[in-house]
């Protein structure tokens, strides 16, 4: 969202506040997808009956990681704090839960979780500068021009328009990462889409949303490769397992796209 609202000049507030009712979504249809395979294939349950008074309790200890992404949220939405001053606040604060509440990170631990760090906002930072010649390249080429060309041209028929930008997004989810797509056509299409007639905000949420599913789709999302390698099970099984999930998602993104209060609703919300 930081990298697209950058990129796009958007309200990095108003992205937080669009992405919130998207969220819940998106855990809604993967609890609902899980919860039918665990029927259908008879699922271990756990031995203790739910209750309200053991939710309570869960929720309570985990009320302290809950704290970490409403302060970097709400300290944006609510102007306390710059999105990088929010970045450090909310590292201090996942830093103080972990060493003195959850007491699961030890101060020796933090020396490789520094290092992490630096990595992997080194590996992020070289995508954004490698980004900025790559994007010139498609443009000087005409790829860029010819696309807005291409989507534009659908304009005029909404479904027609609807389906061949997620289809659009599906196919380049499936070659290129996440991180590379938001960062080169995420500006481009958040153009298009602007010009069609939809707000920036659902736009750029459509994108990001769209290019994030990406992320766990073969044969090149990282988070696809991560979960198979963990779970030490064949790319192959992994992708077929993951069809019902994708068609969900992408299920879900029409309607974020079809129906922008989705999106809009907390955003409109917040600015009156």
């Amino acid at each position: 969202m930081i990298v697209l609202a950058n990129a796009t000049e958007i309200s990095i507030a108003s992205l937080f506040a669009a992405g919130i009712v998207p969220g819940i979504l998106i855990g809604v249809v993967i609890m609902v997808i899980n919860h039918y395979f665990a029927v259908k294939y008879n699922f271990e349950r756990s031995d203790e009956p739910f209750s309200v008074r053991r939710a309570g309790k869960e929720l309570y200890r985990s009320s302290f990681a809950l704290l970490i992404p409403l302060v970097l949220v709400g300290s944006v939405m609510g102007g306390v704090a710059s999105v990088v001053e929010a970045g450090a606040i909310t590292a201090l604060v996942a830093l103080f839960t972990g060493v003195f509440v959850y007491r699961t990170i030890k101060w020796k631990d933090c020396t490789s979780a520094f290092r992490r760090a630096f990595r992997n906002s080194a590996m992020v930072f070289i995508i954004i500068a490698a980004s900025g010649p790559f994007s010139w390249l498609l443009t000087s080429l005409g790829a860029i021009g010819d696309l807005e060309t291409w989507l534009l041209g659908l304009a005029d028929s909404p479904i027609l328009f609807v389906l061949a930008l997620i289809l659009f997004i599906f196919l380049l989810g499936t070659v290129m990462d996440s991180a590379v797509n938001i960062i080169i056509v995420g500006p481009v299409l958040v153009n298009v889409m602007s010009q069609a007639g939809f707000p920036e905000v659902q736009a750029a949420m459509v994108v990001i949303v769209g290019f994030l599913i990406g992320s766990v789709t073969p044969p090149v999302g990282v988070a696809y490769f991560t979960s198979a390698t963990i779970a030490q099970v064949r790319l192959e099984k992994v992708a077929i397992a993951l069809i019902p999930y994708l068609i969900g998602l992408f299920l879900l993104l029409f309607f974020i796209l079809v129906v922008p209060e989705l999106t809009m609703f907390l955003p409109n919300l917040l600015s009156n």
